[in-house]
């Protein structure tokens, strides 16, 4: 009985590599170029992203100054 076995799993995906690699190199071996990625324009309407710390500091600035300028009367 020498019956020869078919590869399966890791021998099976080797296998079909090897032929994919093949394929390419005999084609030319260059697929599809991906697109460059292009940036993102900066929004100037105030939506920039802030981290929270930044928030936060600007938060207790402005909390800060509304204080300083009011009068004990207003804070209430």
């Amino acid at each position: 009985m020498s019956q020869e076995q078919q590869p399966s799993g890791v021998d099976l995906a080797r296998v079909a590599l090897r032929a994919e690699k093949e394929v390419a190199r005999v084609n030319g071996g260059r697929g599809q170029q991906p697109k460059p990625r292009t940036a993102r324009p900066a929004r100037r309407d105030g939506r920039d992203p802030l981290g929270l710390g930044d928030v936060l500091g600007t938060l207790v600035a402005e909390q800060a100054e509304r204080e300083r300028r009011c009068s004990p009367r207003e804070r209430r």
